[in-house]
């Protein structure tokens, strides 16, 4: 096995089997290392810049792993070469995402010092038949001007919802400079959700896929993350979609009870493992 990085020209012979990572680090000018063994590639490792994952405020660098192939001694070389790396790169914390069902590689991550950030579920739906709730409450896209009302309305509508991942990326969105923070509202659609008087949720969704769901604590328990869901799936119906996808953390229960009753079912689960640098980390908690 032997690393290539993305700077040797013999790279090229490998890019169709990650063309879809490669654009996205090309376009970023990210530098990366593939792992080859007789031909295959095994694995990736990134040395990116927030905000591509938000677990840490812009421009902070980290080391992200991705494993194509689960043979364990490629996981360990893969681990171990991004535990170095992420000293050259003075990263502030190393990532790799993983299968639930992937034991023996989670064994790896554990025994080379990754913590368990977040496990979510990807959940689908058909969109067949979504009709549009019937309600009071009105969603307006947000304009580039309302947003110190979309930073509030993810300040106060993720308090305290269960979700480690959910809570560090909106505090990271609301501490962007303005520039990058145009930027990244721009490459979602951004809803407010109104009653006769004030903003009490807030709904982002990304193509068929529903990013962040939430409404406000004081106005939990009246059936609004239903009727959120219920016009997202309308939504997304309306442009198009024929499936509505989401992420939602396992300890969050309510959203995922809302979401069940809507008809997602889940398909897989994910893994997200984090090995900060104590030095650099900026979230003590982890």
């Amino acid at each position: 096995m032997e690393f290539i990085a993305s700077t040797d020209a013999s790279i090229a012979g490998y890019q169709d089997q990650f063309l879809g990572l490669k654009t996205i680090f090309e376009e970023t000018k990210f530098p990366y290392w593939i792992l080859v063994d007789n031909q295959t590639v095994m694995g990736l490792i990134v040395a990116a810049k927030e905000p591509r994952d938000f677990l840490q405020p812009a421009s902070s660098t980290f080391i992200q792993v991705y494993l194509f192939r689960h043979q364990e001694d490629a996981v360990a070389q893969l681990l171990t070469t991004a535990t170095q790396l992420a000293t050259d790169y003075q990263a502030a914390y190393l990532s790799c995402k993983v299968d639930s069902s992937k034991e023996k590689t989670i064994q790896h991550l554990e025994h080379a010092g990754f913590s368990i950030f977040d496990e979510t579920v990807k959940m689908g739906v058909s969109l067949q038949d979504a009709p549009s709730p019937q309600t009071n409450l009105t969603f307006t896209r947000a304009s580039p001007e309302e947003t110190n009302q979309i930073l509030e309305g993810l300040a106060t509508s993720m308090t305290n919802t269960p979700g480690r991942l959910l809570q560090t990326v909106v505090n990271n969105i609301q501490s962007l400079p303005p520039n990058q923070l145009e930027q990244t509202l721009s490459q979602m659609e951004v809803v407010l959700v109104k009653d006769a008087t004030d903003t009490i949720g807030i709904l982002s969704l990304e193509g068929p896929t529903i990013g962040i769901l939430g409404v406000r604590p004081q106005d939990r328990g009246k059936g609004y993350g239903t009727t959120i869901t219920q016009w997202a799936k309308s939504h997304l119906a309306e442009q198009g979609h024929f499936r509505a996808w989401l992420k939602v953390s396992i300890s969050n229960a309510p959203a995922l009870h809302i979401f069940e009753k809507e008809g997602f079912k889940g398909s897989e689960r994910t893994r997200l493992y984090v090995k900060a640098n104590p030095e650099l980390w900026q979230n003590s908690s982890i």
